[in-house]
């Protein structure tokens, strides 16, 4: 397989989304919060470095307390305690625990998804690309072992929270976005953008697949070993995308 050029230069114009601007989150049509939810009269982005550390401590600290002790259970008083901040510091960053969340899930829309192109894009550059391209898969599954499990309990809650689900999809949507971007220099001009747009989605659905079996069957489902077995079954022939 041929390594695909790069794409660094161009793959803001040629993103089928605008980047989110940073710092930003979504309270628009919420309300403020929803219906059973612990809220404060809604807060505006706080601009400079030290409001942007306080919500990076903050993100942080919720992040672990969702992970930990589940999202409904958590309460703002956790997070405060965890962050060792004050419940009006909270409040001054954010409305409620639900605009914290989305700021999490806007972080890893942007950071995630520039470390997944910037990963990827050097692997498929890269002279032993079989390697490299396993290798960066298996970084992605220890990542996917953190934040799955997250993703998963949101979802589960995403038919009941307008809020949640629309975060939810701008992330699937973007990681979706991610992969086809990483993808097209191999398949252009040989596949159609629709079919580009298909491959990438069943790719990310095997990834979430991946980490839920291994989740629930670690000694059996192991997904770093199946990634490894996957691209030494199937690696070599991967090069018949380009013809």
């Amino acid at each position: 397989m041929s390594p695909p050029r790069s794409r660094r230069a161009d793959r803001a114009s040629s993103a089928t989304e605008p980047p989110l601007p940073k710092g930003s989150v979504q309270t628009s049509g919420s309300s403020g919060a929803l219906a059973g939810a612990e809220s404060a009269p809604a807060a505006s982005a706080r601009p400079g470095r030290r409001g942007a550390e306080k919500r990076k401590q903050i993100r942080k600290a919720a992040y672990q307390c969702f992970r930990d002790g589940g999202y409904h259970e958590t309460t703002v008083d956790a997070i405060c305690a965890r962050a060792n901040i004050s419940k009006g510091s909270f409040y001054w960053h954010y409305p409620s625990k639900q605009d914290a969340f989305v700021d999490i899930l806007e972080t890893w829309t942007r950071e995630v998804m520039d470390e997944l192109y910037e990963q990827f894009e050097d692997a498929v550059l890269g002279e032993d690309y079989l390697v490299a391209v396993t290798e960066a898969l298996s970084l992605e599954i220890h990542r996917g072992r953190a934040i799955v499990p997250l993703w998963l309990e949101f979802t589960a809650h995403a038919t009941r929270e307008p809020m949640i689900r629309e975060a939810l999809a701008k992330f699937y949507r973007r990681a979706r976005t991610a992969i086809a971007e990483i993808l097209r220099p191999a398949l252009e001009p040989s596949r159609t953008e629709a079919q580009i747009r298909g491959i990438a989605a069943c790719i990310f659905g095997a990834y979430c697949g991946l980490i839920i079996q291994d989740l629930s069957d670690p000694e059996r489902a192991d997904a770093t070993v199946s990634v490894r077995h996957f691209m030494e079954a199937f690696g070599p022939g991967l090069g018949r995308l380009t013809d």
